[in-house]
């Protein structure tokens, strides 16, 4: 890792701008030191680790707080609401389609498109994995769109198992 953050000791002092320059250049940096798999596994972990206890009790006092599935995602949009996120989930096919219209990861500029790929973004994959495990079994989740990457949201879809 010393190859990857030699230089991290002033991050703190960046601004957001320069911040997200950072991590792109740290990410880059993980690509050519441990390959692209290694890379989006650490950035899928990181994603977890900042979705962290608060998020996952949250998720679960929505569900302790709901009815059913379904009034859970009524419940679960209601809240996220003030995110710009919308969710749709469909319950024949286990899977929940989450859009958000705007970016609000803590780590980057919300400025204009920041990269021309969402190799960054693959955290969000661990955050919404942690986020959606407190209440359901999480069996697959895929970035299909990315601000990050240009696009004009950002779009998951997340599977779920069987109880």
């Amino acid at each position: 890792m010393e190859a990857v953050l030699f230089d991290s000791s002033g991050f703190p002092h960046l601004n957001k701008k320069e911040k997200t320059k950072y991590i792109e250049t740290v990410v880059g940096r993980m690509e050519k030191q441990i390959g692209w798999d290694n890379t989006k596994q650490v950035l899928q972990e990181c994603g977890a680790q900042c979705c962290g206890r608060s998020w996952e009790s949250f998720a679960k006092r929505i569900k302790d707080q709901s009815k059913s599935l379904e009034d859970f995602f009524v419940n679960l949009n209601q809240e996220e609401e003030q995110y710009n996120t919308h969710i749709v989930h469909d319950s024949a096919h286990r899977s929940i389609t989450v859009v958000r219209d705007r970016c609000i990861c803590g780590l980057i500029n919300k400025g204009n498109i920041f990269s021309e790929n969402s190799n960054f973004c693959q955290c969000s994959i661990g955050h919404m994995s942690t986020f959606f495990n407190a209440v359901l079994k999480v069996e697959d989740i895929q970035l299909k769109h990315s601000i990050y990457a240009g696009d004009e949201w950002c779009e998951w879809v997340v599977r779920w198992k069987d109880d």
